[in-house]
């Protein structure tokens, strides 16, 4: 038999082969991911990855930047000035679409639930309802109606709250205004209704008493299981697939740990909404009393709902086409985190 030479390291030599090559990857920096937010409960799930230290467990360091639109996220996404966005479905996003712009919509972030109601409806100010002029949706004919921004599904939500009442969009004023006026011209009877959302609906129905909700326009009732909240990803960040991925596995990770703390009372409650009142100030302990975003938790976009809203701007004449959407939609990610998590079920 021939001779093998046998080469041999000695327990020292060993071990410091191995703290080297430790350190080499301990030395890799985490990939930079910039992520741009509206800081509102739609967010919850990137604040849950983020506490959790899911995004950290899939190498990548998230950094959040505040936006006051998600339309203002759109040419930075598109430029690779930031890496994911976030915002609703809105007549300035889809004409986009039609101009091209290539800023894919890769998941959903928040859908509107049947069950929640919360501030989340139109409020009818007091004296009008205790006066028995304004009680139902059919009562809304000639009243001026009041949203934060026109060019959302805001206008949408109006549109079919009236038409519940047997009215159009026509038979009512509706009128734009930023969210913090909307108290000062409820008190001042400057305008009739307002559509707020939690936590505004809850102070002007129960803290001030100046409002009262029309169960029968819920958002929840006139729109539920829609799809009220998208993540995009900029073209360069998509290309780098390793950390795309792992973004969508860290986010839906946490958003069923928020799904099933918040809609199925199976996780910690508690825990969950200190995570998120961390970001979001408002939210009251352990969430009571504020109608928080539902989540899909399988990050599936309902397509038919981003057209009915986009049908009705068609026809309103706040886009001169209908895009494409579909075409706008890149589920691979999506299909990748569930792959890796498995299909969620109860």
């Amino acid at each position: 038999m021939p001779f093998r030479p046998t080469l041999r390291i000695g327990a020292t030599a060993l071990a410091a082969a191995l703290l080297v090559t430790a350190g080499a990857f301990a030395q890799t920096p985490p990939r930079k991911v910039t992520v741009g937010l509206l800081f509102i409960s739609a967010d919850a799930g990137l604040f849950v990855a983020q506490e959790k230290g899911y995004f950290a467990q899939e190498g990548l360091e998230v950094e959040f930047s505040r936006f006051t639109s998600g339309a203002a996220q759109i040419p930075l996404l598109a430029t690779d000035k930031l890496d994911v966005g976030s915002g609703g479905s809105t007549p300035g996003l889809f004409n986009a679409y039609l101009r091209a712009i290539d800023v894919p919509i890769v998941a959903s972030k928040a859908l509107i639930a049947p069950e929640v109601e919360g501030g989340n409806v139109l409020m009818v100010r007091t004296d009008l309802y205790e006066s028995g002029q304004v009680r139902t949706a059919k009562d809304l004919k000639g009243l001026r109606i009041v949203v934060n921004n026109i060019q959302s599904p805001s206008l949408n939500y109006v549109a079919r709250a009236a038409a519940v009442g047997g009215l159009t969009k026509d038979d009512v004023t509706v009128l734009e205004m930023p969210f913090e006026q909307f108290i000062p011209a409820l008190q001042k009877k400057a305008v009739d209704v307002v559509l707020p959302f939690s936590p505004l609906g809850e102070t002007i129905a129960n803290r001030l008493k100046i409002g009262v909700a029309l169960p029968d326009t819920a958002v929840g009732k006139t729109s539920g299981n829609d799809t009220a909240n998208m993540m995009f990803y900029s073209p360069g960040f998509m290309k780098d697939v390793a950390a795309a991925r792992g973004f969508m596995v860290a986010h839906m990770r946490a958003q069923r740990d928020y799904h099933r703390a918040l809609f199925e009372g199976t996780g910690d409650r508690h825990t969950v909404c200190a995570m998120i009142k961390k970001y979001l100030p408002f939210v009251p302990e352990s969430c009571d009393g504020m109608a928080m975003s539902a989540v899909e938790p399988d990050g599936a976009v309902n397509v038919e709902s981003l057209e009915r809203y986009q049908a009705d701007w068609v026809k309103w004449g706040m886009m001169r086409e209908p895009a494409d959407i579909r075409a706008k939609i890149n589920p691979a990610f999506v299909a990748y985190a569930v792959e890796k998590l498995g299909k969620y079920r109860k």
